[in-house]
């Protein structure tokens, strides 16, 4: 119950978004190089292979239609050739010969008419057909867009205030360091102004500490 009215759901959004987009020219996806740079076959749904199917197939009716015309159109000529050279007033010995052929020929003419109308038909109403199948793919890709975009923002808000919070930790930890270090420096200056640096040397042996650069400034004012 609930599969039939999610299905009904993205069916009565395909269709809003159809028409959002009816007026919008779409270049033919599946002959973009970009798109397949970004929708490679591992990234595809069952629903954007399936529509993308569906207009290659459209494609290559076009294609084959236009084909067709062409190989009608010089089928017509070879035949209305033929026309011309079997045509007779009835006098002729191979008259009635003549007459079976321009039969044939008329028959075939009839043919490559209705099958030249057949292709005409197709090329008139493909282009509509393919700009609908082709917004169908488009709005199918958004929809996958649009998942990982909003997923994708979700994990970049959580890293967002990790970083902040990393930020403001490390913040404080190099204010925390600073301080140490100002203390260090105090206690090691009066260290060596109240015991001087020879004393100073021999705890300095015993002990692991942080003296920064204090006992260069110590030397330096000697």
């Amino acid at each position: 119950m609930f599969g039939r009215k999610k299905k009904k759901q993205s069916k009565d959004m395909t269709y809003f978004y159809l028409d959002a987009l009816k007026n919008k020219q779409i270049p033919v996806l599946v002959l973009d190089p970009k798109w397949h740079e970004l929708f490679p076959d591992f990234r595809k749904t069952d629903k954007i292979k399936k529509l993308e199917e569906h207009l290659l197939d459209l494609i290559k009716q076009q294609g084959q239609s236009s084909n067709d015309l062409k190989e009608y159109e010089k089928a017509k000529k070879v035949v209305m050739e033929n026309i011309v050279n079997n045509m007779t007033d009835g006098h002729e010995p191979d008259a009635e010969l003549r007459n079976k052929k321009q039969d044939a020929n008329q028959k075939m003419i009839d043919e490559i008419n209705q099958k030249t109308a057949e292709a005409q038909q197709l090329q008139r109403q493909l282009p509509a057909e393919i700009q609908i199948a082709n917004k169908e793919l488009l709005i199918a890709c958004m929809d996958v867009c649009y998942r990982e975009l909003t997923e994708n923002t979700a994990i970049i808000e959580e890293l967002d205030a990790w970083i902040n919070a990393a930020r403001e930790e490390l913040k404080n930890r190099i204010l925390a360091k600073q301080d140490k270090e100002m203390r260090n420096t105090e206690l090691y200056k009066y260290m060596h102004n109240l015991l001087g640096a020879q004393i100073v040397e021999i705890f300095d042996k015993n002990n692991h500490v942080w003296k920064g650069n204090v006992e260069e400034n110590i030397s330096s004012k000697k």
